[in-house]
């Protein structure tokens, strides 16, 4: 047993075909056969082109024009945003239950595993994106997350060498004092020049020759003193902005406080002479609407002078902060060598000779180089052809352009909705509304009279939920057919019928419905179908429904099969295998 189905663009023939196991049994059997020409045969033995399910997705998606990639790594796998055949079924597929539904606005958009992919793949369907600025965007994401990771690492490694250099110069600073080093570096050496100066020392060794006794000591306390002094001046200096700062900020909110008040005469119109409640002549008005003009211009100018005094405020005391970083850093140095001069004294004073103590000094650099050094060594990363590449990316995603076409698809189907809701029954608010799609995807009304922007929630009503989602349906239809997207012109509605007869039960005729406004409705909703149909040359309707418009010529001509109670014929046969 087998399911198949005959899809015919022009004179191009797609025949597809799926094994139905038996009842608990999976399979991946396909058939997919393209060409010119081509019959459904009548049995499954018929069937040609066998393949997998895979194989067969990507053969149909390719004869849609779905996939227009040609990367067949890309192909194989699913990547978010990038459309395949099961994300064109919301835009075939009308359901009974989705027909009247407030909530939902298309297929399978209800359940959470599909909805992500519908939402994602949306775009590309109305044209505002395409398969290879999909899979640009990706790449974008991927190039972007992996240059702001080496920018992090970048920072975390420049904070670590900070402590690479006070290391470095404590143990120079040790060489220093027992004459394995002529001087010490400048304070902004590299830290790859200290490195070297201390593999020079190393590979030197302990034979290296004094260069007698410096005043190195003398000179850091003295540096010591001056930036411990300058601190403490900066900090003070900080302490004052601050509070400048914060009564800055009051004395403006007074004034502008002050500012409020007086402008409410305004309102008054006391300049003009006249009383505000009588209209007879008021010279005391006068008199005192100067004032407050006056006055009002006083408080304008120091309201002025505040806003032009703040950020020269903020400024100034960003500056300090950067100087107290500054010589906090240079402070920290010189304590470290300091330090390291007062350990090499301690130790020196108990050692055996000055051999000695060369040689424990040798031995801490070797093993800080061996162990310590390796581990703050930046890897040259170049990241150039990175961030070329980004740009590169970002020029062709283009997210502006990206915005303006979904923008200019959204406004389409917004109005080709809007006229078809006109030619279908509604009651109020839907009754001359507007409506709003947006590819969020969501859809809303704007009301006629009151212009309110109403939810499909606020909509209410059976009949307006049916029409909002058979426009919704054509228009898409319409602008899938305007842009030559790669979406089959079909639409399978269930059930046009279900705001007026009950769910369920046997075939219903036109007659059998309590209101004759219904039967004026139902006849109004075949109409648009067949007249929208007639309108897409290439769209075709397949309605499964209850009601049986005999009244109606043109449906009747068009019914295909009637599965009754009284014939026994079922749409889905009886013996169909069941899914377990």
């Amino acid at each position: 047993m087998a399911v198949a189905v005959h899809w015919v663009l022009g004179d191009s023939d797609l025949i597809v075909g799926r094994k139905i196991p038996e009842s608990g049994s999976g399979t991946n059997q396909m058939f997919v056969r393209t060409g010119k020409n081509l019959r459904l045969p009548n049995t499954s033995e018929g069937l040609e082109g066998p393949t997998n399910r895979d194989t067969a997705r990507a053969m149909i998606e390719k004869s849609f024009g779905i996939q227009d990639t040609d990367d067949p790594a890309v192909a194989a796998k699913s990547e978010k945003g990038r459309a395949t055949i099961r994300d064109v079924t919301p835009y075939l597929f009308l359901s009974g239950d989705i027909i009247i539904s407030r909530e939902t606005l298309l297929h399978d958009l209800h359940r959470p595993e599909k909805a992500r992919d519908i939402k994602a793949t949306m775009p590309y369907f109305l044209g505002a994106v395409n398969q290879t600025s999909v899979l640009a965007a990706r790449r974008l994401r991927q190039l972007e997350a992996a240059l702001g990771r080496i920018e992090r690492e970048a920072k975390a490694q420049e904070r670590s060498q900070g402590l690479l250099t006070q290391r470095s110069i404590a143990l120079l600073t040790q060489a220093e004092g027992i004459g394995l080093i002529a001087e010490l570096p400048s304070s902004d050496a590299s830290d790859q020049l200290l490195l070297d100066q201390l593999r020079g020392v190393a590979e030197n060794g302990v034979l290296t020759p004094a260069s007698g006794d410096s005043e190195t000591r003398a000179v850091l306390e003295e540096e010591r003193r001056q930036l411990v002094s300058e601190l403490q001046t900066l900090r003070e200096k900080r302490q004052m902005l601050r509070r400048t700062i914060r009564e800055a900020a009051g004395y403006g909110t007074a004034v502008s406080g002050q500012s409020h008040k007086l402008k409410l005469v305004e309102h008054l119109k006391l300049g003009d002479g006249r009383c505000p409640v009588c209209d007879a002549e008021n010279a005391a008005g006068l008199a005192m609407a100067e004032q407050i003009q006056n006055s009002l211009t006083i408080v304008a100018h120091e309201v002025l002078a505040v806003d032009v005094m703040r950020p020269r405020l903020d400024d100034h005391s960003g500056h300090v902060e950067n100087q107290i970083g500054s010589r906090s850093g240079r402070l920290r140095e010189v304590e470290a060598q300091l330090s390291g001069l007062l350990r090499v004294e301690e130790e020196s004073a108990g050692a055996a000779s000055l051999l000695q103590e060369r040689a424990r000094v040798v031995g801490r650099i070797d093993q800080f180089l061996e162990t310590t050094a390796r581990d703050y060594e930046i890897s040259s990363t170049n990241t150039a052809s990175l961030e070329s590449e980004i740009e590169n990316l970002r020029d062709q995603v283009d997210p502006q352009a990206r915005r303006e076409r979904l923008r200019d698809a959204e406004n389409m189907v917004s109005n080709f909705a809007t006229d078809m809701l006109a030619d279908l029954p509604t009651e109020v608010p839907a009754t001359g509304a507007r409506v709003v799609f947006s590819s969020a995807p969501s859809l809303s009304l704007i009301e006629p009279t009151r212009r309110a922007v109403l939810a499909m929630a606020e909509v209410g009503s059976d009949q307006n939920y049916l029409a909002m989602h058979l426009a919704l349906s054509f228009s898409l239809q319409k602008l899938f057919e305007t842009m030559r997207a790669p979406v089959p012109g079909l639409l399978v509605i269930d059930q046009i019928s279900r705001p007026y007869y009950p769910k369920g039960g046997d075939e219903k005729r036109l007659k059998e419905m309590e209101k004759d406004d219904d039967q004026v409705a139902m006849q109004k909703i075949v109409r648009f179908l067949f007249e929208e149909t007639a309108r897409r040359a290439g769209l075709q309707v397949i309605l499964i429904e209850h009601a049986y418009i005999e009244e109606d010529p043109e449906y009747v001509a068009a019914v295909k099969g009637r599965w009754t109670k009284a014939s026994g014929v079922k749409l889905i046969p009886s013996d169909w295998p069941n899914r377990n």
